[in-house]
């Protein structure tokens, strides 16, 4: 990875060389053979596997590429494709400081000491049948989270949500079970509480035996489709997160749960009574307490937990069933999101939209002014304006402003009418076309402007 040498920079301009000489476009699996064969790697070298398994070359070409889409040279809206920007297209391979711009690339990243990424909390929305749920096995998990599920199946929890799932289902819940003629209770965990335990074990094991932190992915599909407010209970807290990938806030869980949590981490409780130091033991390790909370950022004695930086959630939500069951915009703002076109392309524009906050905070006041002009078209105008943090990024993007704060717009503040989104960007003679979301969200740079220069 990058903090051990960062040694996927060797494969950045073989990979500008091939896209270049090809068009500037090209499968993934065809533009990663072809530079095997350019740089006629042995079979030996391409065997060469990671300490968790992977292939050590097609893992160091693939954060190649996703550092090349930080860089802005390379375009990430087609899954499984890899396509030079305009930029790309036209840069000097020769002349490319590749360490000097991941070196920038690091210094302006909110990245923690857990990963170059450190976690993705997503949901992907679009129209059924457009690969919402591919992209997150066939691309995300294995490609931008470095997940091998073959390798490490625990590492991948899934669920679907509907309208009988329950707080329980998703976090754990007592039922009971008749024994020998007797009735006893006993506790099922959710998916939650299987997904963080596995989290919170992968660190323990990482700091234990001084190795890479494992990640693991909580995925919901149709999350839509259950009350998630009921679903996700005092766990919605959590779901605001730090810069480091650790949650801003602790929640308290009740002592099952607390006690559950740590059996499914292996860990054992034990006590050295000599020294009256309570520990825990993890397999042959044992874990002072005091340390264990440190490295958890939990608290023994209140019961509370937090989300670490190596658990991602991902979800996937048709538009088409948006009405099942209303998702409040506090829910929604905790979460990045990515539209999936009838295309199965991702509508994700690159580029900066704001390089600071201030700026940010300047737009955000005259998108305010705009949605207070039109609250003839607004139901309950007080919640549907837009605060500062609504995006917490000290940088941002263009892609946040399409598929976060366009989609809140055209989801929930103008969810009734949206002429004043549609006459704002295209005009009045637009008024009786259809406009969907796609062709709004592919506007981001017009909205911008339109907004920056509305009085």
């Amino acid at each position: 990875m990058a903090q051990k040498g960062a040694q996927f920079l060797r494969y950045v301009k073989p990979i500008l060389k091939v896209l270049q000489k090809n068009g500037g476009v090209g499968n993934s699996s065809e533009v990663i053979a072809q530079i095997i064969d350019d740089l006629k790697i042995t079979n030996d070298d391409l065997l060469a596997t990671t300490a968790k398994g992977q292939p050590k070359i097609r893992n160091q070409m693939q954060w190649a590429r996703f550092y090349l889409v930080k860089f802005g040279l390379v375009d990430r809206s087609q899954r499984g494709i890899w396509q030079l920007t305009k930029v790309g297209l036209k840069t000097e391979i020769e002349n490319l400081d590749v360490q000097k711009l991941f070196k920038s690339v690091q210094e302006n990243s909110n990245e923690s000491k857990f990963n170059m990424k450190t976690y993705q909390q997503k949901i992907l929305f679009g129209s059924p049948g457009t690969g919402k749920s591919y992209q997150i096995d066939k691309h995300i998990i294995p490609y931008e989270l470095l997940i091998d599920v073959e390798k490490m199946p625990a590492n991948v929890i899934k669920t679907v949500f509907h309208p009988e799932y329950t707080y329980g289902d998703f976090v754990g819940k007592l039922m009971p079970i008749t024994v020998g003629g007797n009735v006893q209770y006993k506790f099922y965990e959710g998916h939650f509480l299987k997904a963080l335990s596995q989290a919170y074990k992968n660190i323990i094991a990482a700091q234990e035996n001084d190795s890479e932190i494992e990640k693991v992915a909580l995925v919901i599909d149709e999350i839509n489709r259950g009350n998630s407010a009921a679903i996700f209970g005092t766990i919605f807290q959590l779901l605001d997160r730090n810069p480091d990938g650790w949650s801003s806030y602790e929640v308290s869980v009740n002592e099952i749960i607390f006690n559950r949590l740590f059996e499914l981490c292996d860990l054992k409780e034990h006590s050295i009574v000599q020294k009256k130091i309570k520990t825990y033991k993890f397999g042959d390790e044992e874990i002072e307490a005091t340390t264990l909370q440190k490295k958890l950022n939990c608290h023994f004695e209140n019961r509370t937990i937090k989300i670490p930086p190596n658990l991602s959630i991902l979800a996937s939500m048709n538009t088409s069933d948006s009405s099942i069951y209303y998702m409040d915009s506090a829910f929604k703002r905790r979460w990045e999101w990515e539209f999936i076109d009838v295309d199965s392309n991702t509508v994700s524009t690159d580029g900066v939209a704001f390089p600071n906050r201030d700026e940010w905070k300047v737009f955000v006041g005259k998108l305010n002014t705009f949605i207070k002009s039109n609250h003839k078209s607004i139901r309950g105008i007080e919640d549907k304006q837009i605060g500062h943090f609504f995006i917490t990024d000290d940088v941002i993007q263009k892609s946040s402003i399409q598929n976060k704060l366009m989609f809140f717009l055209w989801d929930s503040v103008f969810n009734r009418d949206k002429k004043p989104l549609i006459t704002l960007l295209f005009g009045d003679d637009k008024e009786n076309e259809l406009i969907t979301f796609g062709d709004f969200a592919k506007e981001v740079v017009l909205f911008i402007d339109k907004i920056n220069g509305h009085v």
